[in-house]
């Protein structure tokens, strides 16, 4: 899945607090970027701090037909560089003032074996709205929820993040990005 694409899965399958006690890792959904050019920090893991699961409505039991919007508060990105997330606010990527927040809408959920399922993911940002398939793996549930994880590749130019060039002082970040994302999805 592309980037924006296993963010959308990771922001609709999303919510800020953990349901698992249990489970020692906190919801995430983080995205790896490679520079043009390699750099000794790379992968940038870029995370996002703020997302909530908006609405959800699915059977923990039988997750098929589920359907979620998550919703991602583009301003709270951490990569561990407060310059470097200080750039990628600004228009040059992803223009957080004026677009600070990424909506995925997840349906047509179908299992492709034991805990795991394929989804049609919408991710919308920036004035666009995409498509993707998605793969996710239900790892835990509830009477009442569900903690997935998953891992997608995406194109940032997508989304109009960046610019698109084989020069890497015009385009500093590999066009393919990772997302990757571990959340519980609470039905509402």
């Amino acid at each position: 899945m592309k980037l924006f694409k296993l963010l959308v899965l990771s922001t609709v399958l999303a919510t800020s607090s953990p349901v698992f006690a249990a489970d020692p890792e906190p919801d995430s959904i983080v995205v790896l970027a490679r520079h043009s050019e390699a750099k000794p920090d790379d992968p940038v893991k870029v995370q996002f701090t703020s997302f909530k699961v908006v609405k959800a409505s699915f059977d923990p039991k039988k997750v098929e037909g589920g359907k979620a919007t998550i919703e991602i508060d583009a301003t709270s990105l951490k990569s561990g560089a407060d310059k470097r997330d200080a750039h990628l606010n600004t228009p040059d990527f992803l223009d957080t003032k004026k677009f600070p927040k990424i909506t995925v809408d997840i349906d047509k959920v179908k299992k492709k074996a034991d805990k795991t399922y394929t989804a049609e993911a919408t991710v919308k940002f920036r004035d666009v709205s995409k498509k993707y398939p998605v793969t996710f793996d239900v790892v835990d549930s509830t009477a009442d929820s569900i903690r997935i994880k998953g891992e997608a590749k995406f194109n940032r130019n997508d989304f109009k993040v960046g610019k698109d060039s084989p020069d890497p002082k015009t385009a500093p970040v590999q066009n393919e990005l990772i997302i990757q994302l571990a959340l519980t999805l609470k039905k509402t």
